[in-house]
């Protein structure tokens, strides 16, 4: 195992795009795995990446230089679209936006693939923003490895989104969404999330689901198999998103639930 490197004053740095990170990355940073910077605006897939001054312009590069336990760091402004499927295959992998809002790390899926196809356990992103996709991803994030977690990333679902955001087949075994927005944008994308294998012990907590004024052609929260102890605190459902338990032998909660606009059901077969 590498020897951990500690950044007590943290990993943001005033006056560049790397300057405004979320709380995770403002105070005192421990990890055994290499830092990867990125900067698609300035950025330079020539130079190591290892300091904001030496920053990798393309995700592929980040992914390349990065290594288990590794964490890339993304600045703010960057934005990149991409039609491959990314294969998020490191163990302990973490990725991080800098910025807020819009101003967040945005990137695109313009092919008809699983676009962050994560493989490794232990998965960790935070902080980015997903426009509505220009093709028909299978999925835009599965989580295939047990222990990911996606944090306070906003997806925007538009007319190509026919499928679903994130997906939890078998494999991905505690899984767990926090402070995520699934928010409408044209008609009609499918589902927000969906558990589509017999997993177990996923969560979903202080996320939202917003049809806009379209709503899904599915439900926005899927459980489309046997999965065991599924737990939603705090789901927030807006126009026309809906809960839904599709398949005999799964068990779950939901607690904590705050809907608006039109009627809000939940449905168990």
């Amino acid at each position: 195992m590498a020897s951990p490197n500690t950044w007590l004053g943290g990993l943001g740095l005033t006056g560049t795009v790397f300057e405004n990170v979320p709380d995770s990355l403002a105070s005192t940073v421990t990890l055994s795995g290499a830092v990867q910077f990125l900067d698609t605006i300035n950025g330079n897939d020539a130079s190591a990446g290892t300091t904001p001054f030496l920053a990798v312009k393309t995700f592929a590069q980040a992914l390349t230089n990065s290594a288990a336990n590794g964490l890339i760091i993304i600045g703010e402004g960057s934005a990149e679209t991409l039609s491959g499927s990314q294969a998020l295959s490191l163990a302990g992998l973490s990725i991080i936006g800098c910025g807020s809002g819009s101003t967040r790390p945005r990137y695109t899926c313009s092919g008809a693939v699983v676009f962050f196809n994560v493989s490794g356990t232990g998965f960790y992103l935070e902080n980015l923003y997903f426009p509505a996709s220009t093709a028909a991803p299978t999925a835009r994030i599965d989580l295939t490895a047990g222990g990911g977690y996606v944090k306070d990333c906003y997806f925007e679902c538009g007319a190509s989104d026919t499928n679903r955001t994130i997906r939890v087949p078998a494999g991905g075994t505690n899984a767990r969404l926090e402070g995520c927005t699934f928010a409408v944008t044209a008609s009609r994308p499918a589902i927000a999330v969906e558990l589509s294998g017999a997993t177990n012990d996923v969560w979903a907590v202080d996320c939202t689901f917003d049809g806009g004024s379209y709503g899904w052609s599915d439900y926005a929260f899927k459980i489309s198999a046997a999965a065991l102890r599924t737990t939603l605190v705090n789901p927030s459902l807006v126009g026309a998103s809906y809960i839904g338990a599709t398949i005999t032998g799964t068990s779950y909660k939901v607690l904590g639930t705050s809907a608006g606009g039109t009627n809000k059901v939940f449905f168990t077969a």
